[in-house]
């Protein structure tokens, strides 16, 4: 189609023009819940944002990085994130019309491209498919970490203060080796009958930067590469150069992280403060036991701030046995009886734990809280990393394909954490994407969309039936053809 006409959404002209009985159309309306997470970042201007600094290969194009986008996102929280299948995820009246689409592109051999589709779909999946084609793999990377980040921390209008660095595993299918530079890992495992085997897996690590915003976690920055890199290698040089990452922040690690020279960096060259856990086989992590329990230590054990069977001591300078760490770090140890021990042993009756940060004012319970975001902020993601999103679901071998549908992931559920950390969206606060689709199974209510002219309007289908039977006879003859059509 060389021309498109927009249609407008405008109920009360669409009803002026069903009381004559003169309207072009009307049909079932798909309207999705998932939708209005979509139509919050189209108003927001965020697809804006995101479509114009996409890294766009092509010189002219009918199908715009905007639909493009949008599909692919809309088909995230519909289960549709095969490139084939994500144009489906298209089919709001609604939806469509604040893309500034013509609803009526649904229609079979339609589509918003000069040959349109021989599918009701706005646009053939092959379209997206096409453009991935001619983009380098990690220019999707570059693109995420430079504009896609603070895109949402704009439309939320938040600057965030605190955040984790984590890694992920994306396990694909260890006999086909066609995954465009994937590796090969071993791992122990243990199996059914309890015992401990080794195992290999193949496939790719995804590094995230999830900054904390006021309920969740937006994911500002990211580094990918195969599931053998180390994960502080693989996410040094996203640390380092993250805008997001400020003078002043706070940066919360797991063991996985622990470099004395990277700790120094941060502190020294970008003034971020890090807190992390200490592995029980370094000097530093021994020197804090020695620390707490000498008979001089100018601390004291207290309540752990959180669990009862607990308790904590600030100690100071846990730098002083770790050599690489040119930057001062304070400690917290906790420590919690072992079983059937009773305390009268000392310090070999309890388990411990040496968690030690660069902030040198934070007292042991303010550690154990900062720390403890991680944890907390984990069961969230926990969604998009084994939940409903399948983002290790892959249709496609080839590495800007993988990579352009871990990113989808991550725009569609970026989008969840902003929404509901807003007056609109607070009611979506504490669902999963299982329970979005589950309520909207069982929301039973069916809409019609009803076409007059350069208007459409979708109305509940009970409110439609009552008006049509309270029309005139002369006028429901008029209509008759549209609302018969489905009988045959």
């Amino acid at each position: 189609m060389v021309n498109i006409q927009i249609l407008q959404q405008h109920p009360n002209k669409v009803l002026e023009s069903l009381n004559h009985g003169e309207i072009e159309r009307m049909e079932l309306a798909v309207e999705q819940i998932t939708d209005e997470f979509m139509i919050y970042g189209l108003r927001g201007g965020l697809l804006d944002t995101l479509s114009k600094s996409f890294p766009d290969p092509r010189k002219e194009c009918e199908i715009t990085v905007k639909q493009i986008l949008s599909a692919s996102m809309a088909g995230q929280f519909q289960d549709m994130y095969a490139l084939s299948q994500s144009p489906y995820a298209l089919h709001s009246p609604t939806l469509l019309a604040e893309l500034g689409l013509n609803a009526k592109v649904l229609r079979s051999g339609d589509g918003i491209s000069r040959r349109g589709t021989g599918d009701d779909i706005p646009f053939s999946g092959d379209v997206t498919r096409k453009m991935l084609n001619n983009i380098e793999p990690h220019a999707l990377v570059s693109w995420y970490n430079r504009y896609v980040g603070r895109g949402y921390l704009d439309q939320l209008n938040y600057v965030p203060s605190f955040h984790i660095l984590d890694c992920t595993e994306l396990e694909v299918n260890f006999e086909n080796e066609n995954y465009e530079d994937s590796g090969v890992v071993r791992r122990r495992k243990k199996g059914k009958d309890g015992k401990e085997k080794d195992e290999l897996k193949r496939g790719y690590k995804l590094g995230s930067l999830p900054s904390l915003v006021d309920d969740g976690g937006v994911i500002t920055s990211i580094a990918f590469g195969a599931i053998n890199v180390h994960d502080l290698t693989l996410c040094k040089d996203m640390i380092m150069t993250t805008a997001h990452l400020k003078p002043g922040n706070m940066l919360i690690e797991d063991r996985g992280f622990l470099d004395g020279d990277t700790i120094s960096r941060l502190k020294k060259k970008r003034k971020v403060d890090v807190i992390l856990p200490l592995r029980s086989d370094m000097n530093a992590y021994a020197d804090s036991l020695t620390t707490a329990y000498h008979p001089h230590s100018r601390g004291s054990w207290e309540a752990h701030p959180t669990r009862e069977n607990q308790q904590i001591q600030r100690v100071e300078r846990v730098d002083w046995m770790w050599d690489e760490c040119e930057v001062p770090m304070d400690g917290c140890v906790v420590r919690e009886l072992k079983e059937d021990r009773d305390g009268s042993g000392g310090q070999d009756d309890y388990e411990h734990w040496v968690f030690a940060t660069t902030r040198l004012r934070l007292t042991g319970s303010e550690m154990i809280r900062i720390y403890e975001l991680r944890p907390e902020i984990e069961e969230d993601h926990r969604q998009w990393k084994h939940g409903m999103w399948d983002i290790d679901k892959f249709t496609s071998t080839r590495l800007v394909q993988v990579i352009y549908h871990v990113i989808c992931v991550l725009l569609s559920y970026n989008l969840c954490e902003i929404y509901s950390n807003t007056g609109s969206g607070q009611k979506f606060a504490d669902k999963t994407l299982r329970q979005l689709r589950r309520q909207q199974a069982r929301n039973h209510d069916v809409s019609m969309v009803v076409y007059a002219g350069a208007y459409f309007a979708v109305f509940n289908a009970k409110y439609l039936v009552g008006l049509l039977l309270g029309m005139p006879r002369e006028v429901q003859d008029r209509l008759k053809p549209h609302y018969m059509s489905g009988f045959g």
